[in-house]
C-alpha cells in the first residue's frame, strides 16, 4: 500500500462524507465523540496527556458544528492530536452502520492464541492479559505510560520484541500517534494481528492486505 494508512481511510471515508455534516462534537478527558447530521456518531481516544495544558487546544472550537465532513475528515492526518481525534471520530462515525454486517460480541473471544505462542500487546489491554497469561508462553505488553507491572515494556522496546510475536494485539490509537504503519512493519510473521478499541475504523477494505486478521470497535 502506497501512503500511511490513515490517508487510505481518509480516502474511504471520503467516499462516504458527501453531503454529511457535523451536528455536535465533544472533546472529552477520555473520549472524543462525534454526531452527525444523519444520527451516527463515532468515538475516538482523546491523547489528554499529550496535549499537555493549554487555553485552546483547538483554534476552531465553537465553530465546529455545522461544517462538512469532508472538510474536517483530513485532520485525522496531522500532528495535533486534538484535531486528529476529531478526524477520526467524525471517520468513525461515517462508517457506522455499512457493510458487512458485524458480529457482535468479546473481541477477545475471537483471539487465536495457543500454548507456547508469544503475544504481544500495543497497549495495556487488562482483560487480554487476564485471559491469555496463562495460555502464552510469552507475554509483552508496550505501554508509553509504563507500569511496574510484570511484562510492561516502555513502546520504544517494540522494535526488539514484536518481530518475535506469534500474535500482536494493537490498539486503535497508534491511527492517532501515527505509529500504526511501523508496528504493522515489525508485526510481519505474527500468525494473528488484532486492531481493537473504540478509535478502530471499521472499514476492514482498507485493512484487508495489512495483515491485520481481527478488526474489533464500536458500533
Amino acid at each position: 500500500m502506497d501512503g500511511m494508512l490513515i490517508d487510505a481511510l481518509i480516502e474511504a471515508a471520503e467516499k462516504r462524507a458527501a453531503g454529511e455534516k457535523l451536528l455536535d462534537l465533544r472533546l472529552g478527558l477520555g473520549y472524543t465523540a462525534a454526531l452527525l447530521d444523519d444520527g451516527s456518531a463515532g468515538l475516538a481516544f482523546t491523547f489528554r496527556r499529550e496535549l499537555g495544558i493549554q487555553c485552546a487546544l483547538v483554534e476552531e472550537a465553537g465553530t465546529l458544528a455545522g461544517r462538512s465532513c469532508a472538510e474536517l475528515l483530513p485532520w485525522a492526518g496531522g500532528t495535533n492530536l486534538a484535531k486528529a481525534a476529531i478526524g477520526l471520530a467524525i471517520m468513525n462515525a461515517l462508517f457506522q452502520g455499512q457493510e458487512p454486517v458485524w458480529r457482535q460480541g468479546d473481541a477477545i473471544q475471537e483471539l487465536k492464541i495457543e500454548p507456547g505462542d508469544t503475544l504481544g500487546m500495543i497497549g495495556y489491554f487488562k482483560p487480554v492479559l487476564e485471559r491469555f497469561k496463562g495460555v502464552a508462553s510469552r507475554l509483552y505488553i508496550f505501554e508509553r505510560n509504563g507500569t511496574e507491572e510484570e511484562n510492561v515494556y516502555p513502546d520504544w522496546a517494540a522494535n526488539m520484541y514484536l518481530p518475535q510475536c506469534d500474535v500482536v494485539v494493537i490498539t486503535a490509537t497508534t491511527l492517532l500517534n501515527k505509529t500504526l504503519d511501523h508496528i504493522l512493519q515489525l508485526s510481519s510473521r505474527a500468525r494473528e494481528i488484532a486492531l481493537i478499541g473504540p478509535s478502530a475504523p471499521l472499514c476492514p477494505d482498507v485493512f484487508r492486505k495489512t495483515g491485520i486478521t481481527l478488526l474489533a470497535g464500536v458500533v
